[in-house]
Formats: structure tokens, sequence, C-alpha cells
């Protein structure tokens, strides 16, 4: 293979990269260029015959960024006008309006003033200079609050709340805003006054995105779940999934482990595939990605979390898409639920800058229950296992003597833990003009991990620019470019298994290293590798680019119709390097490394036409249609050399000798067409239809397209002329679609694909290395939902409420093969499942004065079950503890078990007790009744998947203190600790933990909890996959806690500061849970079959912040 070639082939895809970037640069050059010139214009086009006042405002008002502001015996705004111009100036359309209606206006920043002419005939004289603050119920400032007096007097607070206006002390001033109560205030004599308003805000006003497009949640029809991530309370996290953990209701994130980077499990309303893939499609301001680690593999199986490649900071709000109503517009990759993340963007004013630093500490926690036995009690455990094994055979095997008497005693986890320490800075600048908006922010993270030489470093760059060339084109850019090193430690592929095991199971009187200073050496002078050096001698780290962008341009063909095409890039490379130095176990005194190469390049282009129009006031209909191709290619290359001069050579080059050379090379290819229809009748009657065509390369010809459609409806009863209840909105909504599923398989899964290695006689070889499957198919799922959106008191108290069922068919599952076929296992289509679920959030804002208590509170109730498998197979097993069975959830547990411990012989069936069996050992549950333990024994103990999950947040405000607690809980999920091994079952060949070693039976009636102490005797450790580790992992953990200050304006406007706030807060506080070991939330494995294991992988560490968010 010409290695040199690969290589360069990738410095290819970087160039490419540069390129992306470069001409990125200067889309925005130039689209800032035309922005300011235009920015003054203000020109308008309106075609309105014999139309309202109101609806020529509104139209000036779509078309601008102005605001109509007067009182109501100024004009009758039912009043008819015709209006016909053509891109004619702002000020000559509404003098030709309101001149014939005897109405004068002034144009104040962005507000549009209106008043009777004869009022404004005022003396000058009778004005004076008056000041004030607006503000919230709460106290805080008002930012853009209208202020104005009849005349034409009027101006805008500023960002502190303030205003200074020349106006006649003798009449009132009208203060307004968006969201609140229009209140009237008369002045007097003060020169100064204060005022506060009253919230009146509609909740289903708040404005949603949805899949190629937005809506007012009055308007939604299906099932959304929305977070925004504001400055109080928001999680110091790496990845933008965190931030949604516990938010939403069916929404479930469980951390795979405590090491930076990690990836998490993401599901949405429950287990949507078997081997399809269970993680939700995202889509980042617009573009879908693909969340694959971005590591090569070479390093273990623990992926890496794609999401982490994005700053957390930048997010200005997420929707999940959970039923197949919302989501089917993404047709074949929606079965899982959509996440739209939508980043932030800029707005017309000055340039604001916000700065965010903030400094972390990290430990471990719960350590105390991985305390292994001390000298003495190791030593008696061990004897007593001895004597046992030489009592039941008749043995002569010594005990054994303390080793190392009088020698100090290692604390092996100790050795191998710190305090991690994380330092987090952003920094943006945002503004815009009447035409052109901008957001750029930079961020830096030095995240360490609390395994020594665990570091994880990421730089991040985000732009987002919109411009308008002319009223008919808009343009506009985002871009976001990262790189990471990641620095990682021994999770398997090294040294067998996590580090934290590896630290546990030496022997407390060992040491890592020799009287001499050189590593002791595991296997022969300790119990297995040595963990310090392991950790010490390799030089472990992925180094990862990825540049996310997307260009556009829409066109506003008519007031009416406009038209959007978008071409969006995903390009990610990786590349790993693993050196071995040759002081390494796996060094073999001459030194390896293993080189890896990895390229991914998604490209997206996508047209969409939309059509929005109103009739009369009464009914609107929205159409859109659109088409989209999304090509994926993935390659990579991986080189192992062996053999280095010198530990400065850790480069192939210079290797004396090459093994395990591999490439790879994939493309995918996707075309879609799809569509939406939404109706609305007087805001009462809402209908929405959807349909979507995925055309995917995976498949066959004849099975390569999948039809999705869905359809919703919702009724406002709220608008309802006999509705009584003026401060309350009542939406109902029902909702049933069909989604697909084709992720987990390969890109060419139809095909019997062939590969290379199979040489003989110095001669290259073929040999197929996959079985095709021509009949292959899409999986599918179609769900109903049913839900109620409550909003109390103008938005004070909010419920939402649905139920859903969700069958799923055509399951994909790699299907083991007979041995004769010449495969192991064969991609097909086994058999369906269903789930259903309630999921309820409710949420309240109170406050009076300066207080204020924001509250939100979610649960879900989510069940799985399989009701089909193909050739009517009742048990199909998928490891050596689970397996499918129809009316048993998927990810249920399959073993035997675990009744006990037999307190005497006499207990013990015969046949047992002949295999060896006594009083002290394990009963195991003998289903069959045969007195014997076999597999014919098994049995579903249980599930991984939760019963229930949610989350808790209370926020609360006085002045300038706030003060937030933030839980999360699940309950009913089961875990299995598969590292224990020996470290609890006291056989004599490990350490053990010393809780297991102060548990064991010792004679009748001591315990029933762990079995006796015998020397290499399996029945009561690995003989049987049992209940005995499988655990009860239900836990409720106080996810966040924070308390800030923000400093009083008066302090900081002379430094020309509009706003800092100092906040402390604390990550994974604490947790209540009957899980006895590190964590309960822990899942490494991303499959659905062989999920719920403890690997006793580091767990998500506690964390105390400090941090300053700044802004001026």
């Amino acid at each position: 293979m010409n290695y040199t070639k690969l290589i360069f082939s990738f410095r290819k895809r970087r160039q490419n990269l540069l390129i992306f970037r470069n001409f990125t640069i200067l889309l925005v050059a130039l689209v800032l260029l035309p922005a300011g010139v235009s920015a003054q214009k203000g020109n308008v086009s309106v075609n309105i015959n014999n139309g309202t006042v109101k609806t020529f405002i509104k139209e000036i008002e779509k078309q601008t960024r102005y605001t109509f502001v007067y009182r109501n015996n100024v004009l009758n705004d039912q009043a008819k006008v015709t209006v016909n111009c053509k891109n004619k100036p702002l000020d000559q359309v509404l003098s030709q309006v309101f001149t014939p209606l005897n109405v004068s206006y002034s144009l104040n920043n962005n507000t549009i003033v209106l008043v009777k002419k004869e009022v404004q005939q005022q003396k000058k004289s009778e004005k004076k200079t008056i000041k004030g603050t607006v503000t919230d119920g709460r106290g805080e400032p008002i930012i853009g609050a209208n202020v104005i007096q009849e005349g034409g007097i009027g101006t805008i607070t500023d960002v502190d709340g303030n205003f200074t206006v020349t106006a006649d002390p003798s009449k009132p001033l009208d203060i307004s805003y968006i969201g609140y109560k229009k209140k009237s205030v008369r002045i007097g004599a003060s020169p100064t006054v204060r005022i506060a308003l009253e919230e009146d805000a509609h909740v289903m006003d708040e404005v949603i995105v949805i899949g190629y497009g937005s809506k007012t949640k009055r308007d939604v029809t299906s099932s959304i779940g929305t977070y925004k991530p504001g400055e109080v309370n928001v999680r110091q996290v790496l990845g933008v999934d965190e931030l949604l953990q516990g938010r939403v209701s069916g929404v479930n994130i469980t951390s795979a482990s405590g090491v930076p980077g990690s990836k998490n499990r993401v599901s949405i309303r429950g287990i949507g595939s078997i081997t399809a893939g269970n993680e939700p499609l995202y889509v980042i301001d617009g573009v879908p990605i693909n969340n694959t680690s971005g590591d090569t593999g070479a390093w273990g199986a623990q992926s890496m979390n794609g999401l982490n490649d994005f700053n957390p900071s930048d997010v200005e709000s997420i929707q999940i898409l959970k039923d197949a109503a919302s989501a089917a517009i993404y047709g074949s990759r929606a079965t899982n639920g959509v996440i739209l993340i939508t980043t932030k963007k800029g707005s017309k004013g000055q340039a604001k800058v916000s700065i965010d630093t903030n400094v972390s500490f990290s430990n471990l926690t719960r350590t105390d229950k991985l305390d292994m036995a001390d000298t003495d009690l190791f030593l008696e455990v061990l004897n007593e296992a001895i004597d046992n094994y030489n009592l039941q055979t008749n043995s002569t095997q010594a005990r054994i003597d303390n080793p190392a008497p009088g020698k100090a005693q290692t604390n092996w986890l100790d050795l191998v833990l710190r305090t991690a320490v994380t330092y987090t800075t952003t920094a943006s600048v945002s503004g815009g003009t009447d035409k052109t908006n901008y957001y750029l922010s930079a961020n830096y993270k030095h995240n360490e991990g609390v395994i020594i030489n665990n570091l994880l470093k990421r730089y991040n760059l985000k732009v987002n620019l919109d411009t308008e060339i002319k009223k008919w084109l808009k343009v506009g850019t985002s871009l976001n470019l990262s790189y990471s090193r990641n620095n990682r430690v021994p999770t398997g592929y090294n040294i067998g298994t996590s580090v934290i095991t590896r630290a546990i199971e030496q022997r407390p009187w060992d040491s890592p290293y020799r009287p001499d200073g050189e590593y002791a050496v595991g296997g022969q002078e300790l119990a297995n590798h040595n963990p310090i050096q392991a950790l010490n001698e390799e030089d472990v780290y992925i180094d990862n680019y990825r540049a996310l962008g997307s260009l556009y341009m829409l066109f506003n063909i008519t007031k009416d119709l406009n038209f959007k095409t978008t071409l969006g890039e995903d390009f990610n490379y990786t590349e790993e390097h693993i050196y071995y130095s040759a002081d390494h176990p796996y060094g073999n005194k001459v030194g390896k490394l293993i080189d890896g190469r990895k390229s991914y390049a998604s490209t997206l282009w996508e047209n969409v036409l939309t059509y929005k129009h109103s009739f009369a006031e009464d009914f609107s209909l929205d159409v859109m249609l659109g088409h989209s191709i999304q090509k994926d290619v993935t390659s990579s290359a991986a080189q192992t050399g062996i053999g280095f001069p010198s530990p400065s050579f850790d480069v192939n080059s210079v290797a004396a000798e090459f093994s395990d050379v591999s490439t790879g090379l994939s493309s995918f290819l996707l075309q879609s067409f799809f569509g939406r229809i939404s109706l609305n009748y007087k805001n009462r009657y809402l209908l929405t239809g959807t349909m979507r065509a995925d055309g995917s390369s995976k498949f066959i010809s004849n099975n390569r397209y999948g039809y999705f459609p869905s359809v919703s409806a919702g009724w406002n009863l709220g608008e309802e002329s006999w509705w009584k209840f003026p401060q309350t909105d009542v939406k109902l909504r029902a909702s049933w679609g069909c989604t697909g599923n084709q992720g987990g398989i390969g890109s060419y899964a139809y095909q019997a694909l062939a590969g290379g290695g199979y040489n003989y006689n110095g001669e290259n070889g073929l040999g197929l290395t996959t079985a095709g499957n021509r009949d292959l198919k899409w999986e599918k799922a179609q769900q109903g939902d049913i839900g109620v959106d409550l909003s109390f008191f103008r938005g004070a108290i909010t419920f939402t409420a649905d139920a859903f069922i969700k069958d799923t068919k055509d399951l994909l599952y790699q299907k083991p093969t007979p041995a004769t076929s010449g495969y192991t296992s064969q991609v097909c289509n086994i058999g369906s499942m269903r789930n259903k679920g309630l999921e309820f959030t409710l949420g309240a804002n109170l406050g009076k004065g300066s207080f204020s208590w924001h509250s939100d509170f979610n649960i879900s109730f989510i069940r799985n079950k399989l009701t089909a498998l193909l050739d009517n197979n009742e048990i199909l097993t998928t490891s050596s503890m689970h397996a499918l069975k129809v009316g048993e959830p998927i990810g249920s547990f399959y073993m035997i078990k675990w009744k006990g411990i037999y307190q005497s012989d006499d207990e013990i069936p015969a046949k047992i007790y002949d295999q060896g069996v006594r009083a002290g050992d394990c009963i195991y549950e003998d289903v069959d009744g045969n007195d014997v333990i076999d597999e014919n024994d098994k049995q579903f103990v249980g599930s991984a998947n939760p019963k229930f999950t949610g989350g808790f947040n209370n926020t609360f405000k006085y002045k300038g203190f706030d003060l937030s607690m933030f839980f999360t809980f699940s309950s009913g999920n089961k875990l299995y600790e598969l590292w224990t091994g020996g470290l609890r079952m006291g056989n004599g060949t490990w350490p053990i933990l010393k809780s297991s070693a102060e548990s064991r039976w010792t004679g009748p009636g001591s315990t029933n909890k762990n079995p006796r102490a015998i020397y290499g005797y399996t029945w009561n450790s690995t003989k049987f996959v049992n209940t005995r580790m499988l655990h009860d992992a239900s836990y409720i953990r106080c996810r966040t806690a924070s308390i800030g200050y923000t400093l009083p304006k008066s302090w900081i406007n002379r430094l020309h500061i509009d706003n800092l706030r100092i906040y402390f807060q604390a990550d994974n506080l604490f947790v209540l849970t009957k899980w006895p070991y590190l964590d309960p939330e822990v899942n490494v494995s991303l499959s659905a079959t062989n999920m719920g294991y403890d690997y006793l992988y580091p767990s998500q560490p506690r964390t105390f912040t400090i941090g300053v968010n700044l802004k001026f």
C-alpha cells in the first residue's frame, strides 16, 4: 500500500477546509459592502385596495423594523385606505395614508408615534426635561420600552431602562413594551420617575423553530419541546447535548462516563431501534449533522461525542421534535426524534460585547465505595479461602504469611486520581444595522479529567452573518470552526480494562515502583498491569478538526412567496496517535505506534419554496415545498509501527517494521422531496400535513425510496367567542405520522462485500467479508399523539401533557448466521416493537416586587416491548446477559436469578451438592426443577430502561441576587456491575473490596449477602451470570446548584459596563441512590441490546465553578 499517497489525500482534505474558510470570509466581505450603502434607504412596497388602516400598519411593521404606537382615540384603525406603491420612501407612504386622516406621525428610533394634528400645537414653554427608569415587576430594567405623550413626544429606554424626554408635566406619559401591560403615569412636579410595568405575556405567542421554518407556539399542532439556555443555572458543559439533561419531558440523556469528550446516550421517547441506531437527528442552524465519533476506533470501544465540537455558549435555543407529526419532515432520519439547535444572531443596534470566563475544580465522588481490604483483612480472607479449599478437596495448600510486614500500604486509587482543573473563556460581539446583523464568538476550553494525564483542549470560532442586499434578496452565512486535542486515558484497550479497575485490583502491600526506581512489572511483581506505568509510558491523543458551515440566499419573490437555497458542508478530519514506549506493558520492549487518520465530509444542497397568505384576516395558508440532496464520504487509514530508536521518534517513518495496515472508503447519498401545508382559521382551528420522500443509496433500487407522511390538528379554545377566561389559553392537539430509520447499517448493506488480507503462497487474495441482503427494507415507525397546552394567568403558570403510542416495524438487526455460511451475521428486518408513554411539564413564573421565582418540573413514563420476531423465534440471545423476547422490553437482562446463601449443607439439593456446593455458597433459582443450574434456568429479570425520568428546576431572584437548584431523576432501571469479578467474590485470587470482605459468609446465620471465601472456586463467581451483581440504579441527582450576584448599575456605569455578574456553581453536588458503587448513571455501550453495564470507567465528577459574566 502506498501510505505516503494516502496521507497526501488527507492533506488535500485539509486544503479543502482552508478553501471553504477563505470562501466564507470572501462572502462576509461581499455582503457587508452593500449593507452599509442600503441601510439608510428605508423604502417600502405596499399594495392595499380598500383595506383597513390596521392592515396597512401590519404591512409596514412587517417590511421594516418600526413599531407603531398611538392612543385609541387618535384614529380609527378600521378606516379604509388604498395604497399602491413600489419601492417608495417610507416617509412618503406614511404621509399619503395619514394626512387625509388628520393624523401626524414622528419617527423615533424604531418607533412610529401617531397623534392628532391639533394636539401638536403645544407651547414649548410648558415643557420640561423629565428623566425616569422603566423596570419589570422584579426591578430589572426594561430595554427599549416606548415612552410617549400626546403631542408626538416620545423616546425609548436605554440598556439600563433609563429615558430622558422633554414633555408637558401636566399630561401623562404612556409606557408600553411587548409582553407588558401599558401604563399611564402623571409626572407632577417631580423631575424624575420610576415606573414598574406588569407582565402581560401570552406564552403561546412564543416563536418555535420547526423543520424548515418557524411558528408561534399558539399555531403549533405537534409535540415540540423547547429549552433556551440563560445565564442563570446553565451548566458548564463540554457538549451541547448535556444542556438538555433533565430539561425536556420525553428526553433522556445518560452520561457515558466522566472522561472529557465521552459520548452520551440520548433517547427521545424511549428506544427507537434494535441495531439501526437510537440517536436523534441533530440539525444545527438548518444543516443536519452526523454525530458519529471523530476517533478512528483504534483506541477501544468508548466513543467520542461529535457535539463537543460546538460551543454551548453559542446556543440561542433548542427545539426537540418528539412526535412523528413534527419530525416526519425529516423522514428517514427522524424515528428517534430531531433536535434543532439554533445559534445566536445579532440584532440592530450598537455592538454588544460579552465575556464569560470561569475556572472549575473537579473530583471523583463516592470513592469510599471502592475501599479495598487492607493487608490484614485481605490475608485473613485469603487464608480462609485456602482453608475452605483444603477442607473440601483434601488438599494441603499452604497458608500465606504477610510478604511485607511493616510496609506502608499503597492506596492505588489515589495514585491515578487527581483534582482536575478546567478553564473556560468565551468572548462574543454582536450587533447590526437596518440591513445587516452579525454575531462573532471565540471560545477556549482547557478540560482536565480526574485521571492523571487526561486532558482535552478545544478552540472554537463562530460566525453568523445576515444581510439584506435588496428588498427582494437576503444572504447569510453560518460558520463554526473547531480544533481539539484529547489526551485520552486507558478505558479497556491498552491494559485490558478501566484504569480504575487496574488500580484497585493491586495488592495493598505492592508499590508501582521497585526500590531502584524502575516500574514494578504487572503479572510478575504485581497482580496485573501496572496502571502508573501504563499512564506514564504512553502518548495517546486525538487531534480533531471540524468545520460546519452554510451559505444561503433568500429571494422574496412577492410579499407572500419566497425561495431559499442553501449550501451546507460538515467536514471532520481526525488524527489519532497511540504510542507505547518500550517500557509500556504493550510496548514489547521496542516501542509501538498506532497511527490513524479519518475524514468525513457531508455536503448538502437544499432548496425551499414557501408561500404564506392571509385571506380576509380570518384564514391563513402556509405552504412549503422543498428538495435536498446530501452526500456523505468517509475515508480512513491506520498503520501500526513496531521498533523505535527513541521515544522522541514516535513516527512510523522510523519504525523497524509495520503491521496491521488498513484503509477504508465509503460514501452514502440521500435525495429527498418534502412539503408541508398549514391551515389556520381565526386562530382557533389549526391543521397541518407533511410529506417526505427519501431515496437512500443504502437500499436496492426497488426498496430505495421511503415515504413518510404526517397530519396534525389543533384547537385553541381561548379564541372561541364563548370562552369566558381571558387570562387562560387552552389548546388541544392530535397528530399521527410515519418516520424512518436507516442508521446503524453500512453504506452497502444490501450488497455482498469483499476484503483483502486473504493471501496465499505469497500472492494477494480477496475474500467475501459481508453477506448482502437484497430484500433489506426501511425500518419504519408510525406514531400517534394527543396533547394539551395550558397557560394560566397570562403565562404565569403553564402545563403541557402528551400521550403517545409508537409502533416500529421491519426492525433492522445483525442476525447471526450459521457458521457454514462463511459469515457471522447478516443485516435483516426481523420484527416489530411498541413504545408508549405519558409526558407532563409544569412551569411557573411568579414574583412580587424585587422577588421572582421560576420553576420547571417535567416527568415522563415510557414503556417498550417487542411485539414480533423473525421466524417466530421465542428468544433471541444478544449477549451473555441480554436477550430479545416478544412481550419483553428491548434492553432486558436475561440471566440466572440469585436467591441468597445456603446456610447449611442440609438445604442443598443432592445433585447440586455433588457438584461441590456447600454451606456458604450461592443459591440460584432452578427454573426447570431438575436440580441442575444451567442456561435453561435463565429468565428475564429487569431492564436497563427506566420506568420514569425527569427534572426539577427552581430559580429565585431578589434584586441583584440569584439562586438556582436543578435536580434530575430516574427510576426503575437496572445496572450490572461488570467489573467486579474476583474483587467481591473472595475466591482468593484477587484483592477484595472491603465491604465484601466484611459481609462474607463465615457460618450459619452470619450473612445472606456475600458467599464464603474459597480458593479458585467459580460457583460463586464466574460460572453463572446472575442477579447478585444486578442492582437498582434509580437515583435523584443534584445536577446543578448556583448562586450569583449582579452588580448594581450605579457601581459599574462609570466603567462603561452594562452588566457584571459573579457566580459560584456546583455540578453533581450529590446523588441519592441504592447503587452500591461510584455512579448509577453510566452507559458506555450505545447499543440498545447491550446497555446497562458498569465498567467502572471514571464517573461524573463533582465540580465547583467560579466565574464572571461581563457585558459592555
